[in-house]
């Protein structure tokens, strides 16, 4: 997992946007992200885009938690509920996965529980290994 936890530390857009990876293993991944003024939208609640973004950076961390490359060939998003203030949780888990291609589902809740969004994503995974483009 040593190079899982470089990958992480690589993604200079989820540090910027102070998006945290609280843990991952095979297939899953854990994030917050503590609400900012520069998270907020026109009408005061969360941007759509951040909220995306946050599940985006768990999606990126679990599909790659093989090893092997994984890019995003598909991925949707629900937004259920606005937030406005706390910190968001976003937590994925592997739903399917083949040599080629890998689908994962990631849950956006806030402090309360409450779900905010439902993210699923697939993905395409590559031959190339994480050690061979972290070099």
């Amino acid at each position: 997992m040593d190079i899982v936890k470089k990958f992480v530390d690589a993604d200079n857009f989820a540090k910027h946007l102070g998006i945290e990876m609280l843990e991952f293993g095979k297939g899953t991944a854990k994030a917050r992200m503590e609400l900012k003024q520069h998270h907020l939208n026109s009408a005061r609640t969360v941007h759509g885009g951040a909220i995306f973004s946050l599940a985006d950076a768990v999606f990126s961390v679990a599909s790659n938690s093989h090893g092997t490359l994984a890019m995003a060939i598909n991925v949707g998003i629900s937004f259920f509920k606005a937030a406005k203030s706390g910190t968001l949780y976003a937590e994925g888990r592997e739903v399917s996965i083949n040599p080629k291609l890998a689908t994962y589902l990631i849950e956006v809740k806030d402090d309360a529980g409450n779900m905010i969004a439902l993210f699923q994503g697939t993905v395409y995974r590559k031959k190339d290994s994480l050690e061979e483009i972290l070099k």
